[in-house]
């Protein structure tokens, strides 16, 4: 990245938002952090703009709220700020049976993990069109690629951004412009712990991939115009066996690997 440019981050108190946030400050690029934890924020703002003499903009902002990514836009525009790259990491997921599940908690789910992405990629797509560059990466899972039980609703949305990054992959070819997801499987972020799912045979006793690992594979993949890329050995085998069997039997597989540990 030659020029100077300006990435959104979604996410950007944690996880793969600090992780992403780091390797594009690395590489000369002025930072937006968009949370709804303003402190963790503050701090990595101070130290990529100490270590790389860039600039980074921190807005506190619950992508789950009403309006959110209008108010969200409106902030940018009338700070000046223009946005070549945008990375929707946002998004969380909630673990157990669909027909116990917190309405409240779910229709937060899906504004975030769909409602927020789309809107924020739609607001700011144009104007990289027009300007003949952009770059934006969609944090998929390795649940966009198959049914997941007792996380059902969760690996909905992460097909729906699968879904979409690849028609946006088609519709944007030759405009410069190009879409990455990102699709990982458990990896040490925090977000197993949040979502309550740390005891499920998926998760508990394995060694998980780290975030730094996971966000730099994608930040590669996004460098090379990839539409998607799956980490992860153990991930891979599950998106692309999926495809050779029976969706019926792929979730039957996803359901037993999200079960609770015995005992547990």
């Amino acid at each position: 990245m030659s020029e100077r440019r300006t990435v959104l981050i979604t996410g950007a108190s944690s996880g793969f938002g600090i992780e992403f946030a780091k390797l594009f400050a690395e590489d000369g690029v002025d930072l937006v952090l968009v949370a709804r934890s303003e402190r963790p924020m503050r701090e990595l703002a101070e130290q990529m703009q100490a270590a790389h003499a860039i600039t980074a903009t921190v807005i506190v902002k619950d992508l789950a709220a009403a309006n959110a990514c209008d108010e969200l836009v409106a902030d940018l525009r009338d700070r000046g700020i223009q946005v070549d790259a945008l990375v929707n990491n946002a998004g969380f997921a909630q673990y157990g049976p669909f027909v116990g599940a917190d309405p409240s908690v779910l229709n937060k789910m899906v504004s975030v993990n769909v409602v927020a992405l789309t809107q924020l990629t739609r607001s700011l797509l144009p104007d990289m069109v027009e300007r003949g560059w952009g770059r934006i990466v969609n944090l998929g899972s390795i649940g966009s690629f198959m049914a997941a039980p007792m996380t059902g609703a969760y690996g909905a949305t992460k097909a729906y951004v699968l879904s979409l990054s690849l028609a946006l992959t088609e519709e944007l070819r030759g405009t410069g412009v190009t879409v990455t997801a990102l699709c990982p499987g458990p990896t040490e972020t925090g977000f197993q712990a949040r979502a309550e799912m740390a005891d499920s045979q998926l998760i508990a006793g394995r060694t998980l991939d780290s975030a730094e690992a996971v966000a730099r594979a994608g930040y590669a993949a996004m460098k090379k115009g990839k539409p998607y890329l799956v980490t992860g050995t153990t991930s891979k085998l599950f998106a692309f066996g999926s495809r050779f069997l029976p969706r019926t039997m792929s979730a039957k597989i996803a359901g037993r690997a999200q079960q609770k540990v015995p005992g547990a």
